[in-house]
């Protein structure tokens, strides 16, 4: 093999190298994206929409836990629809996207299922 062959095959090498690592950093490494939810404010509009309702301790109850989980399914299925990691608004000062709309979409169709349970 002459310098030339030898040039070119390092070259390739390392072409295919570094694609090779970019690949793998685009596809498995890729820090999540950060996202914000306001979580106190959708909670508080649980509060207040529940307060105008006539309900006994024991359906306030089921809907308090209705909602918990349907906090966690919306903000575990948006997490992995959107490779995110969601922090609370409050703590973030600025500079992040507000997820909040689209949980809350998905919060409401979840809480809407599990009352015709």
């Amino acid at each position: 093999m002459d310098i030339k062959q030898s040039a070119t095959c390092v070259v390739g090498s390392v072409l295919l190298s570094v694609g090779a690592c970019a690949a793998a950093w685009f596809l498995w490494l890729k820090p999540p994206v950060l996202v914000t939810f306001d979580m106190k404010g959708t909670t508080n509009a649980l509060i207040r929409q529940s307060a105008k309702l006539d309900l006994t301790d024991e359906q306030r109850r089921s809907l308090l836990t209705r909602f918990d989980q349907s906090v966690t399914t919306a903000t575990s299925e948006y997490v992995a629809s959107h490779g995110a990691a969601i922090l609370v608004s409050p703590a973030v000062v600025t500079g992040l996207p507000d997820a909040t709309p689209e949980i809350q979409a998905r919060l409401v169709e979840l809480m809407k299922a599990g009352a015709a349970k």
